[in-house]
């Protein structure tokens, strides 16, 4: 259970129930409400959020149509805001006593960042509100929600200089979910991996070619007897850009590059038939000299 209260302390509440992940909101209004470089939010469901003390000090400010911010009206702390076709508030992470388990997840609307802010960490930015996706959403969401993800490594990339790589994986069976689980133990903390129709991207910041071919390995030598068992290949493509390959101004081009190239090379894997990695990088030369 977490507790918290506002600055005068007359309002007190208690959420039981999970919270949703953190997110950082930079959009202009959130910077005006809370008088600071973004807001820190959660979202917390109807049923989870109990006061326990000032409910009736609970004033509101209708920010945009059906959006209502409510804070304590004797000093002013905002504690959430709720839209009227939402079934969970928005949660005021500030408002918080000690720690609620949960850590940031995500910057958003980045292109309104206050200009005498600089981000720091490495969570995912993204310039407007992502698109979520889930294991179910139509593969066109799913596709979507990746390019969005690769966007904000490739923003983090382009700024701190660095190697970002993307492994397609594919087992030509249905049952995708059970290597899940099997993939996140051979990656590390900071490696995204997303679910694309009967495909695994594995997205891996901080990555340059050769790491990515010794993670590809270790990947497709943990999964090898379980594929073999199944009668099935393992086959994985990989494509890695560098720093000096981004374009600032254009790195959704960036994005899409990097994934057609993992998927040309997964395409080359298939057709080989064998459980083994294929690096966009080994193919580049052999696809340069053939006729159009």
């Amino acid at each position: 259970m977490v507790k918290g209260s506002c600055l005068c302390g007359q309002v007190k509440y208690e959420i039981h129930g999970e919270m949703g992940e953190i997110t950082h909101c930079h959009c202009p209004t959130c910077q005006k409400a809370h008088a600071t470089a973004f807001s820190s939010v959660a979202w917390v469901q109807l049923n989870d959020l109990h006061f326990t003390a000032g409910e009736n000090l609970l004033k509101f400010y209708e920010s945009s149509p059906g959006k209502k911010r409510y804070f304590c009206s004797n000093c002013g702390s905002q504690i959430y805001a709720k839209r009227e076709d939402q079934n969970h508030y928005i949660f005021r992470m500030g408002t918080i006593d000690g720690d609620p388990g949960i850590r940031p997840a995500r910057h958003t609307f980045t292109r309104y960042k206050a200009p005498w802010y600089n981000i720091h960490d490495d969570i995912p930015e993204f310039s407007e509100w992502p698109v979520e996706s889930s294991v179910n959403a139509p593969p066109h969401e799913d596709r979507l929600h990746l390019m969005q993800t690769i966007h904000s490594i490739l923003t983090l990339a382009a700024r701190q200089g660095t190697a970002t790589s993307l492994l397609l994986l594919n087992i030509g069976d249905q049952n995708m979910a059970n290597i899940s689980d099997q993939i996140k133990r051979n990656v590390r903390e900071s490696d995204i991996i997303e679910q694309l129709d009967d495909t695994y991207a594995v997205l891996l910041p901080y990555t340059d070619t050769s790491a990515s071919l010794v993670l590809a390995e270790r990947i497709c030598n943990t999964l090898k007897a379980d594929t073999l068992n199944r009668g099935s290949h393992l086959n994985i493509g990989a494509a890695t850009l560098h720093a000096d390959q981004l374009d600032n101004s254009n790195l959704l081009t960036n994005g899409d590059d990097l994934l057609h190239k993992a998927s040309r090379a997964l395409d080359v894997s298939t057709e080989q038939a064998e459980d083994k990695a294929v690096h966009f990088n080994s193919l580049a030369s052999a696809l340069d000299t053939q006729p159009d």
